[in-house]
């Protein structure tokens, strides 16, 4: 009975049985959901027509769950964990991968008659007749030699087999298959990558891609660089042209989907509501004031639990832009001038309706600057940014035109319209460098500053220490009632009536358009979600509104057009939404990729244009640079690279070797993102060699792991799996 316990001792090993078993075969290349007891034609799901087994996806769910729950407390030996939220969406989705997978492989294994027989078992268990035994046999050792026991494990699984304890016989078969299960994972991948082989000649190939070097210079330009005005827009016809051209692009083959338009109206608490929130604080208004244990009172009566009576706590005011507490301008004057032990408010702020009980005050110290940023990523950049720097920085000690050439050259949206002046800003809010000048600098001290921004040029201005209240706040929520929420639901109702009527012997893109233009006429934004038929759902929705808007996708009858038959209530907002469009799977319609195409027939026409502009003169690389405004870019490139210096552009390292010879210029080139003209200065042969070995192994290093890696996505993608987890538990199908 021991060597029983020892097996139970080890039952860590068999929580998940072949669940477990399957999740670490089957997970591999996924990334890391529904109920519903009821019978039906899809049930949870299907592949390849062939409904999903739901209790075996219920048992790879809890042991999903389990697994998360045990890894956790292992890596948390010393803390009580949580299950979280988070933690069951994670188990949702390694369950359904693992159900979907487990399917698809028992097919495998049956096509190609893969089994693990009684002998080959008996074989994996013991490590007898050259079978090297399973991670479960090997946890029974002897305790002198530490090498494996089977004559422990034999006993041990003759006692479970033959226990009359209830429980035993089950355990004793979910070990077995488990054994089973590891094999014959195992021999499938043995047979796959027993496919594996690599030639000489790929070795050869390999050898010479990393070995031999082409020195190149290069001008490049970027398609965002031509103007907008240099260029027409795509007109309807070239468009039309296009699609007829290239629909049956692989890129542009589309899955079954519905896309839903929507616009929402916030259900924001009335002047009635906050009026409520008031006058409770009101009524706490005094007590506050009285109270000796401050922290006490905030953590008994504040919505949001939290007290400092210390820097941690001062208040700035609203709006810029820093952490912690704040007050708006409306109490401004009341609090900064206030005696400590005073109780501001009723006020409205951003955490909701507050009073605030002064505490103390401190200083904080704060500096005013302007600057001017001169954007830079590369070491190049960089250098030539310093370079202009200094230059404008000359010309501001001597014109004193500081405003002016932030007008003129300053890169930093946030604050060239203010002329570079950032003011009042406290130490640590900006990065290192900045900020240690800024503060440490004296005022009136111009210099620039390396960030990884760029280079600014930067002038201390001031330096000051400012008085900031402590405070402690009591923070109401303040919620709409029901009867706001009504008066917006009957808001959002009267806009379906009236959308409903406009929509009346519309066609679908004439309703598309009225959506649109209506939403709009009335101060909402019009926004998407574009649920998949394979996999229905629709995330940033609670659960009922996401019921709502599957119900209103996938309802029997309704189509592209179809509008909400009432509001949808989510949380503290309502939503106006119907269908804008129903994609069927395979080659698109031309409204669904005439966005996609118009860009693409964009960039053509400026790689045309950038193309015009450098032809006839690829014989002066430099002279190209300095007229297109680009760069001279010199580099030394093997065939294996898979970047530049300017990025991701391979067709710069094919035309390098694509046999042009040394002095040898190419004509202007269409990348991926821009054009270039590219000459090789030289090239450095691979040494000589006849040992490829290195490369030969390596390139079938790389292939097995894909192919080990990749299986099990290559089988999904090949299925037609349908996921109804969500429309099942949703009652639509």
């Amino acid at each position: 009975m021991a060597l029983i316990g020892k097996i139970r001792e080890k039952s860590w090993l068999l929580i998940a049985v072949v669940g477990i078993a399957m999740l670490a075969f089957i997970i591999g290349d996924f990334n890391f959901g529904g109920n519903g007891p009821q019978e039906d034609v899809y049930g949870i799901g299907t592949v390849d027509g062939e409904k999903v087994d739901e209790q075996q996806y219920n048992l790879f769910l809890n042991n999903a769950r389990n697994n998360i729950m045990q890894n956790k407390q292992q890596q948390n030996p010393t803390q009580q964990v949580r299950f979280t939220e988070e933690d069951d969406k994670n188990a949702v989705r390694q369950a359904w991968q693992t159900s979907i997978i487990d399917g698809l492989m028992r097919k495998e294994y049956k096509q190609i008659g893969l089994v693990v027989d009684e002998y080959e078992l008996e074989n994996i268990l013991y490590g007898s007749n050259g079978y090297k035994p399973s991670s479960i046999s090997t946890q029974f050792t002897d305790s002198i030699t530490g090498e494996f026991a089977p004559d422990q494990l034999r006993q041990a699984l003759d006692q479970l087999r033959e226990s009359p304890e209830a429980g035993s016989a089950k355990q004793y078969k979910d070990l077995m298959d488990y054994v089973a299960q590891v094999r014959v994972e195992e021999k499938y991948n043995a047979l796959l990558t027993a496919g594996v082989h690599t030639t000489t000649l790929e070795g050869k190939h390999e050898y010479n891609a990393k070995k031999t070097v082409k020195n190149v210079s290069y001008v490049y330009q970027s398609f965002t660089k031509v103007p907008n005005d240099a260029v027409a827009e795509p007109t309807d016809e070239e468009v039309k042209k296009y699609f007829d051209a290239h629909k049956k692009d692989k890129k542009y083959n589309q899955k079954a989907s519905r896309k839903i338009a929507y616009f929402v109206l916030p259900v924001n608490p009335s002047k009635e509501d906050s009026m409520a929130s008031f006058d409770r604080l009101q009524k706490l208004k005094p007590k506050f004031a009285a109270a000796k244990n401050d922290s006490s009172f905030v953590l008994r009566f504040s919505d949001i639990k939290r007290y400092a009576n210390d820097s941690t706590s001062m208040a700035k005011p609203e709006g810029n832009g820093q952490q912690g507490p704040t007050y708006p301008a409306s109490v401004a004057s009341e609090i900064e001038n206030a005696n400590v032990g005073d109780v501001v408010g009723p006020y409205v702020g951003q955490n909701g309706a507050k009073i605030s009980k002064v505490l103390g005050f401190g200083e904080e110290k704060t500096a005013t600057v302007r600057h001017i940023l001169l954007n830079a990523g590369s070491p190049e950049e960089f250098e030539a940014a310093q370079t202009k720097a200094d230059s404008i920085m000359k010309v501001i000690r001597s014109k004193n035109n500081f405003e002016e050439m932030v007008t003129e050259f300053s890169e930093d949206p946030g604050s060239v319209n203010n002329g570079g002046k950032y003011e009042k800003f406290p130490k640590g809010q900006m990065v290192p460098e900045f900020n240690d000048f800024s503060f440490y600098k004296p005022i009136g001290t111009m210099g620039t500053v390396k960030t990884t921004y760029g280079i600014h040029i930067v002038e201390v201005m001031e330096r000051e220490a400012t008085k900031r209240p402590i405070l402690a706040d009591i923070i109401k929520n303040i919620e709409a009632t029901k009867s706001t929420a009504d008066q917006v639901n009957s808001e959002a109702s009267n806009y379906i009536y009236d959308l409903d009527d406009k929509f009346e012997g519309k066609s679908n893109k004439a309703r598309d358009s009225i959506f649109d233009a209506y939403a709009v006429g009335k101060g909402y934004t019009v926004r998407f979600s574009t649920i998949q038929d394979e996999e229905p759902t629709v995330t940033g929705f609670n659960e009922l509104a996401e019921g709502r808007i599957l119900r209103l996708a996938y309802d029997e009858g309704n189509k592209a057009g179809t509008i909400s038959s009432s509001p949808i209530r989510d949380n503290n907002r309502i939503i106006v939404a119907f269908i804008s469009d129903v994609i069927e799977a395979g080659t698109p319609r031309l409204e669904t990729v005439e966005d996609a195409m118009r860009a693409e027939l964009r960039k053509e026409k400026q790689a045309n244009y950038l193309i015009d502009q450098m032809l006839g003169k690829e014989n002066d690389l430099q002279a190209l640079a300095n007229e297109m405004g680009a760069k001279l870019e010199s580099e030394g490139l093997t065939f294996s690279a898979s970047n530049v210096a300017v990025g991701r552009e391979p067709q710069i390292i094919g035309t390098a070797f694509s046999g042009l010879v040394d002095g040898e210029t190419s004509v202007p080139v269409k990348g991926s993102n821009g054009v270039f003209v590219l000459r090789v200065d030289q090239t450095t042969s691979a040494p000589e060699t006849t040992d490829y070995s290195a490369e030969i192994e390596q390139i079938k290093s790389q292939n097995k792991t894909t192919v080990e890696n990749q299986f099990r996505t290559a089988l999904i993608e090949s299925a037609n799996v349908i996921d109804n987890r969500k429309l099942r538990r949703h009652g639509i199908r």
